[in-house]
């Protein structure tokens, strides 16, 4: 009888080890998921024109009146609308004719009717980029960065009369990328558009 006990006694044993076996290996298992966010970049360009009282926008669209010997407050400024980023700008001068057509000019006599005053203490080329302007800090959410260029100059002695009734067009361009894990600055930032 003390054998059949015993025995009883063993099996129930066993039957209570293998039950909390199961029950602890139901009560320590369970799943982990993981949600991963990306921020996003989103950046507007923006256009201003000194008045003497303050900045106000640039009336969009309008070819700048080229007159000989006159400098135009044309300021552009880039903002960040979301996450922290870097910034990079370029800018083009098209002049067109009294018919509005591109005239199709060569660099260096382009360069030599107007000139674009850049903000190169905010602004910086990259070695090897000789288009793009890199801004010289991170841009955060909701700021601007400081003016690219302020002025557009014509030059007198180079306008002559075949200029007559042409506009000047400054078209603006800027890319943006993430400042997370992306080096030290925009120039050593990876991962640009393709121009």
């Amino acid at each position: 009888m003390k054998k059949k006990v015993l025995i009883l006694s063993l099996l129930a044993i066993c039957a209570v080890i293998a039950a909390s076996g199961t029950l602890a290996y139901y009560t320590v298992s369970e799943r982990a998921h993981s949600v991963i966010t990306t921020g996003s970049v989103n950046i507007e360009i923006e256009e201003w024109q000194d008045t003497g009282s303050g900045w106000t926008p640039y009336p969009s669209g309008q070819p700048i009146p080229a007159m000989p010997g006159v400098t135009v407050s044309k300021i552009a400024t880039v903002r960040n609308n979301q996450a922290e980023s870097y910034i990079r700008a370029k800018f083009d001068v098209v002049i067109t004719d009294a018919d509005g057509e591109a005239m199709e000019l060569p660099a260096e006599t382009l360069e030599g009717l107007v000139r674009i005053r850049v903000n190169d203490s905010d602004w910086t080329r990259k070695a090897g980029d000789d288009q793009w302007w890199y801004y010289t800090a991170p841009v955060a959410r909701g700021a601007a960065t400081e003016p690219l260029f302020t002025q557009v100059v014509f030059d007198g002695p180079n306008m002559t009369s075949e200029y007559q009734r042409c506009g000047v067009q400054v078209i603006v361009s800027a890319q943006a990328v993430q400042t997370a894990n992306n080096g030290a600055d925009a120039a050593a930032a990876k991962g640009w558009p393709e121009a």
